[in-house]
């Protein structure tokens, strides 16, 4: 079952903010240089649909919808990873749709531009043409105001490339005068390797006055069909409207799925029962305010709760549904696509959402955590999709595109999700499969057997079985198997962390039988840690230290990183022991030489906004543009130094994740809103290193950036921050707190405490307290 949520009316919202949520969150922020999948304004929270304009095709990075670009080449359906479709551009005068995107496009004018979360609005002046556009969970919306026309057309290129995926073949059929059905195949990517297919039923408020279809004439060249349809790998149409009068409206409806055209027709005529846009543009805003009123700020700058709630926009669109109203999903993990069903609630609703989700590769240090604190059904629908593919192949998923697994990244990427889940008691998933699946995930056989991307049939580039063998995964995995993202020494630290995972899932499941070995393993990463350089070192299977041996590289490696590492180094890497913080620091030399150290480390990063370029992470030092380094400020705290925490968390906030502007705010890899989920919790003070999947965890409690925060939980209970500074003075440093009234000296609090509700009060100031944080505390 789903959880629901009690959340607070707009009336509420209004008294707070001088807009409501879904107003201050800012679709444009850091749109200059976007991934492909990560622009969308007409979409709702988790919609199959994000309907967005594109300017740029041709990859997954650098793609979509690009703030700079000169032109918008369509509109388009289907914005995700690997998986992208259903184009539209509404045009003026003679129709060009024959000679690709490119020929009709429009200058992208940013003059009267609205882009706000369930909704978009853009003018295109070369046709005279406002596009405005809203979308359902399965279905876009779009209305077109038009000048005075000759003529006009309404195109969909059915077997353009959009983003990184190119085009099979494409089929549309006229259905009636208003009426056109059809699909499109997705052909294979590199991350992605079957076909993929996405159908469609469009209605358009006003019947056309000519409908044409067209197929390939060459191999270069397309001509026009004498018929009602096209079948074809350059499939396309366009409707054609005559004589429209100055401000004359044409609406569009598209219902789409990953099933079949039935299911396409059926999500629209349950979701859009009617032609009224401004009631479905509301109906997508109060989903988005209900989304983003889970967590209620108040007080700090405009700009800070803008991007708070652009942050909390971004954890919701980076996976996506696919499962169709009725509960149908196509799983096309075997040799031919099968189409399974979601079971449906008492009132007939997916139970949960089969997702189309990228790999989960250090979502511990971020969206884990946000799900477990406060959208616990997010992360649950997250992991009971991999827990199908468990189901339908035998081995528990890691990632989800097209129905399909496609092996991203390194190992179980799925147990640190599970196991927060499960010890925050947030599950709803079976977790006794869920530990079957986990189990057969660490051994041959299982998802640690495929490094990155790795498809085959005999795959060993993930070396889970010289990880039993050494307790290490040797420097060699970069020349075995057929994969990607191979590199052995970060393979074992990330093994490692998730073998504790799987301990502490036994432990709680009454599976205490397993923990020694898990335990065992999890202490594995010490056999790469060099103590005569104080760094993670790579090893080869003789058990020598590689050389030589950077812990910075100086010049690029394989896939941005130094050798033996996956998009990171050493000097990183050798920070990725979550499981044991507390034996990292003594490995290290104590706590003084460890807080000296990664100071130095920080010091370092000032210049460059505390992220490297993406591409160039092997020259960092501290780098939040990606995964591997998501703790580091925080691991101050556990060497004695909370004060160093609340400074350097409180300097990447700002400098790193601050920025509004359609420049950044990001810093590069916002891998399915991981970036913006480590954001917000930034800004609300709380964190967890060991990603909440110990036994009994805890929150870290750093220094908020707000006056007050809401926190809405399941059960209808709600848990309160409020920090008080003196005025005009820095807030960065904690001086004391107060937890339900009574002194709180710890800088962690039992996760516990927090799930049950209650308040907290910090007082801030601008000098460090040394004491406070200092000692563990319990909760009376």
């Amino acid at each position: 079952m789903r959880t629901v949520f009690c959340v607070l009316s707009f009336f509420m919202f209004a008294k707070t903010y001088s807009q409501q949520p879904a107003d201050l969150a800012n679709p444009l922020v850091a749109t200059t240089k976007p991934r492909f999948d990560f622009f969308a304004a007409a979409s709702l929270p988790y919609g199959m649909i994000a309907l967005s304009p594109d300017t740029h095709h041709g990859d997954l990075w650098n793609a979509g919808y690009r703030y700079n670009d000169p032109y918008i080449l369509n509109f388009s359906h289907i914005h995700n990873a690997q998986t992208a479709g259903i184009p539209v551009m509404p045009v003026t005068g003679s129709c060009k749709a024959l000679q690709g995107l490119e020929a009709s496009r429009a200058k992208l004018d940013h003059t009267t531009e609205i882009a706000k979360a369930g909704y978009h609005k853009i003018f295109l002046p070369d046709y005279g043409i406002t596009a405005e556009l809203t979308a359902s969970q399965r279905v876009g919306f779009h209305r077109y105001t038009f000048p005075a026309a000759k003529e006009a057309h309404i195109i969909m290129d059915l077997t353009a490339a959009l983003g990184p995926v190119n085009m099979v073949k494409g089929y549309a059929k006229k259905v009636s005068s208003n009426e056109i059905e059809g699909y499109s195949v997705n052909a294979p990517t590199f991350r992605r390797k079957k076909n993929c297919t996405i159908y469609f039923v469009a209605r358009f408020s006003k019947s056309f006055d000519k409908i044409n279809f067209w197929k390939s004439a060459s191999d270069s060249t397309k001509e026009l069909v004498n018929g009602d349809v096209t079948d074809d790998k350059k499939a396309g149409l366009y409707a054609s409207y005559y004589n429209l009068h100055e401000g004359e409206q044409i609406m569009l409806q598209v219902g789409v799925s990953f099933v079949s055209i039935e299911n396409a027709r059926m999500n629209l005529e349950k979701e859009m029962p009617d032609w009224n846009f401004d009631a479905a543009v509301a109906r997508a805003k109060a989903a988005w305010n209900d989304y983003l009123g889970r967590i209620e700020v108040s007080g700090g700058t405009r700009k800070q709760q803008v991007k708070f709630y652009t942050d909390l926009m971004h954890t919701a669109i980076g996976r996506r549904l696919t499962e169709d109203v009725n509960g149908e999903y196509t799983d096309n993990s075997g040799p031919q696509p099968v189409v399974r069903k979601v079971p449906l609630t008492a009132n007939g609703k997916p139970s949960y959402h089969f997702l189309d989700a990228d790999g989960l590769w250090g979502s511990h240090w971020n969206l884990n955590i946000l799900w477990s604190m406060v959208y616990p059904e997010a992360g649950n629908d997250v992991a009971t999709t991999f827990l199908d593919y468990y189901y339908n192949t035998g081995i528990m998923g890691r990632t989800s595109w097209g129905g399909q697994e496609c092996w991203v990244m390194v190992g179980d990427q799925t147990v640190p999700l599970m196991a927060a889940l499960i010890q925050t008691h947030r599950a709803t998933f079976n977790t006794e499969d869920a530990f079957k699946g986990a189990y057969k995930n660490a051994f041959p056989g299982g998802t640690r057997d495929r490094g990155g991307y790795e498809a085959g049939q005999s795959p060993k580039g993930g070396g889970i079985d010289w990880y039993l063998k050494y307790g290490y995964v040797p420097i060699e995995i970069r020349d075995r198997g057929d994969g990607y993202n191979r590199g052995g020494a970060s393979m074992t630290l990330e093994y490692a962390y998730q073998d504790w995972c799987i301990a502490n899932m036994a432990s709680v499941l009454n599976k205490k039988k397993y923990c020694p070995e898990f335990l065992q393993r999890a202490g594995y990463w010490k056999n790469i840690f060099d103590s005569s350089t104080g760094y993670t070192r790579p090893k080869d299977t003789l058990g020598k230290w590689l050389t030589p041996f950077e812990a910075i590289g100086t010049k690029r490696g394989v896939n941005h990183a130094t050798p033996g590492f996956i998009e990171s180094n050493a000097s990183i890497y050798s920070y990725y022991v979550p499981q044991d913080v507390r034996g990292l620091i003594n490995a290290m030399g104590g706590n003084e030489t460890f807080i000296k150290r990664l100071n130095a480390d920080f010091e370092s990063a000032v210049g460059s906004g505390f992220a490297a370029e993406h591409g160039e992470h092997y020259a960092a030092r501290v780098d939040y543009d990606n995964e591997p380094g998501c703790q580091l400020a925080h691991l101050f705290s556990y060497a004695g130094a909370p004060w160093l925490t609340q400074y350097w968390v409180r300097q990447v906030k700002e400098n790193t994740f601050g920025d509004t502007t359609n420049y950044a705010g990001y810093r590069g890899d916002e891998d399915q809103g991981q970036m913006g989920a480590l954001s917000a919790l930034m800004s609300v003070g709380l964190f967890d290193v060991q990603g909440l999947a110990d036994v009994n965890p805890t929150l870290e409690i750093t220094s908020p950036i707000f006056d007050k925060i809401t926190f809405h939980l399941p059960g209808k209970k709600t848990f309160v921050i409020q920090t008080s500074a003196p005025a005009g003075k820095d807030n960065t440093y904690i001086q004391s707190a107060t937890l339900n009234g009574k002194s709180w000296k710890s800088f962690e609090l039992p996760f516990s405490t927090f799930a049950s509700g209650g308040s907290m009060k910090i007082d801030l100031g601008p000098t460090p307290n040394k004491e406070w944080g200092q000692r563990l505390q319990a909760v009376n």
